[in-house]
């Protein structure tokens, strides 16, 4: 009985060292620069956030494993974003966290795509007004966290919630509000109420 509690305190002990190598670095924060294009926000050193834990820096790389790219004025493809992920990142593959809110962005830069690792995508604060750009973020297998609201597609389409969980049903949060079983339960009854309007906007 000793030895198995032993094991499982080890097999606790591994899987926090694994998730303190990956979720507890700080994120590298370049908001507020008044930035159009990724290289003019990227362009200086990042902050850090009060209280978080130093940037481990090797060379030009950084041990860190998110970005903030809130507050400036982005918008578009955003196609140089995984190079300068794998030139910047010492774990370029292990991205959880990417914060574009308070941009200019009317669409879901597909790039992010890439990023198979993300849990966490915060775009508040844009300009999104299509149902089917929702879509793209199936790809992101592990995706959890998501925050779409103050987008135009929050004052057009009442529905929203229910939509987003319908096509994103592994979601933990969605607009910093924790989504229970009963969310589950109406958004899978607002399916099969709504298959007809699901199969539409995914042909437009």
């Amino acid at each position: 009985m000793k030895s198995t509690l032993s094991l499982k305190h080890s097999l606790s002990n591994i899987q926090k060292c694994i998730d303190d190598s990956t979720e507890y670095y700080p994120v590298l924060d370049y908001s507020y620069h008044d930035a159009h294009k990724l290289e003019e926000a990227v362009s200086t050193e990042p902050r850090v956030t009060s209280g978080a834990p130093n940037i481990i820096k090797k060379g030009y790389r950084y041990n860190a494993y998110g970005i903030n790219l809130n507050h400036n004025n982005l918008k578009g493809s955003l196609d140089t974003l995984p190079i300068f992920v794998q030139m910047t990142f010492i774990n370029p593959n292990a991205l959880s966290i990417l914060d574009l809110s308070f941009n200019l962005f009317t669409e879901i830069p597909i790039v992010i795509t890439q990023f198979s690792s993300l849990k966490h995508f915060y775009f508040h604060k844009n300009l999104l007004v299509n149902l089917k750009e929702i879509h793209k973020l199936v790809l992101l297998k592990e995706l959890e966290h998501l925050t779409l609201y103050r987008n135009p597609i929050e004052d057009d389409i009442p529905f929203l919630r229910f939509y987003v969980l319908c096509v994103l049903p592994g979601l933990k949060s969605f607009n910093r509000t924790p989504i229970n079983k009963g969310d589950l339960k109406t958004s899978g009854i607002w399916q099969q109420m709504n298959e007809t309007l699901r199969a539409k906007i995914s042909r437009k």
